[in-house]
């Protein structure tokens, strides 16, 4: 660039072009355009004046959600940042930040006495779940007009008080993926319930908490302990809840608990076969429609 300024005749010292550089976020069409501009009237730029214009027009450059994390709760960030540059943090992806807050505030060592970091993590919390309550007011509602509320809750106040460093490594929200969980089991447990309603009269709390388990052992059991003599049993347990062969695979992951093992790896592969060739071969019938899968049209016999 300072080769550049050589041709164009513009002097300019290799500080204040750096502070140019850093500005435009190394943006070489950006810094052409703020040297061509503010060259227009004199050649010669003083450290003094470029370094005014190249703050003046920084460029703003988009920060990942962990660089975003990072700065909420950097004490040495909040010496160079107004309270309305940290909300703005907040505003990078405002449905992410605040996740990322939730999920790594407690991986924060506030720069402050070690008598004063429990109250400080407790105002934080407190001041998470006041953001969370405005969020979901928001979504409910379709109040957008409250977000810089739920900035300040979710964003400037826990960074407030728990200023500091990061001293751990800044995790992904788990939420996400555990609420992507309670919605497939969600939508299993609606299955399950939909099978066995002719037999049943729970509802999805119910299936889940009362039936769930015990179906689980009732199928299971004979085939681990009785193997191949056991499958009758299996089946007629299958047969009078309405089950399909793939149900039992639901029950098996619903009623599987944290740090517990899988029954169904008790029972022998080759029993686990005769079980699914008997299901089939039985062909129950079922009181509801089984969704089969798309079939492709043909035309005159070809696809």
């Amino acid at each position: 660039m300072m080769s550049v300024c050589f041709k164009e005749g513009i002097k300019i010292s290799p500080d204040a072009l750096t502070e140019v550089i850093n500005g435009a976020g190394m943006d070489i069409r950006q810094i052409l355009t703020h040297l061509s501009v503010w060259s227009a009237g004199e050649k010669v730029l003083s450290a003094e004046t470029v370094s005014k214009e190249a703050n003046n027009a920084k460029k703003d450059t988009p920060l990942g959600p962990w660089e975003v994390c990072r700065k909420v709760f950097s004490a040495e960030e909040h010496k160079t940042m107004s309270i309305t540059d940290r909300g703005r943090l907040f505003y990078h992806d405002y449905s992410l930040a605040p996740l990322f807050v939730q999920d790594n505030y407690l991986k924060v060592m506030p720069h402050c006495p070690k008598n004063e970091h429990l109250k400080r993590f407790a105002l934080a919390a407190d001041a998470i779940s006041m953001g969370d309550m405005i969020d979901t007011k928001i979504r409910r509602t379709n109040n957008w007009s409250l977000l810089d509320v739920e900035a300040m809750c979710a964003s400037v106040l826990p960074g407030h008080y728990l200023e500091g460093h990061v001293n751990a490594q800044i995790d992904f929200p788990s939420w996400l993926g555990k609420n992507s969980k309670k919605n497939k089991f969600s939508r299993l447990l609606s299955e399950l319930q939909a099978h066995m309603r002719t037999s049943i009269s729970g509802s999805r709390s119910a299936v889940k908490l009362d039936y769930v388990t015990h179906l689980r052992n009732n199928i299971v059991r004979p085939l681990a302990k009785e193997g191949v003599a056991g499958v009758n049993q299996a089946l007629e347990v299958m047969h009078a809840y309405n089950l399909l062969r793939e149900d039992l695979d639901s029950i098996l992951e619903l009623a599987l608990w944290p740090r517990q093992k899988d029954p169904m790896n008790m029972v022998d592969s080759k029993v686990k076969a005769a079980f699914t060739r008997a299901y089939n071969k039985d062909g129950a019938k079922l009181p509801y429609a089984i969704q089969a899968a798309p079939v492709k049209k043909t035309w005159h016999g070809c696809e």
